[in-house]
C-alpha cells in the first residue's frame, strides 16, 4: 500500500464517502448507491480505484459483491 496512491484515492471527496461507509460496515454496490445518491456504476468505478490503491478489497456472495476494508 503506497501512501501516495493512498491519498490520491482519497482525495476525491466521494471516495472518501464510500471509503468511509466501507469503515463502518461491509457493503455491496448496490447499498453504497443507495446510501450515496449515485449510480452503481459511478461506485463500481470509484471501488476500483480504491481496490488499487489497496484500501479495499471485495469478496462475492452469490450475486452481490461486498466491499470491506483492507486489512494491513
Amino acid at each position: 500500500m503506497e501512501l501516495t496512491a493512498c491519498l490520491k484515492a482519497l482525495g476525491e471527496p466521494m471516495r472518501m464517502a464510500i471509503f468511509q461507509q466501507i469503515l463502518a460496515r461491509r457493503h455491496c454496490t448496490r447499498s453504497l448507491s443507495m446510501k450515496l445518491g449515485i449510480t452503481e456504476s459511478a461506485v463500481s468505478q470509484h471501488i476500483k480505484v480504491l481496490r488499487d490503491a489497496g484500501l479495499v478489497y471485495s469478496v462475492k456472495y452469490g450475486y452481490h459483491t461486498h466491499h470491506l476494508p483492507a486489512q494491513g
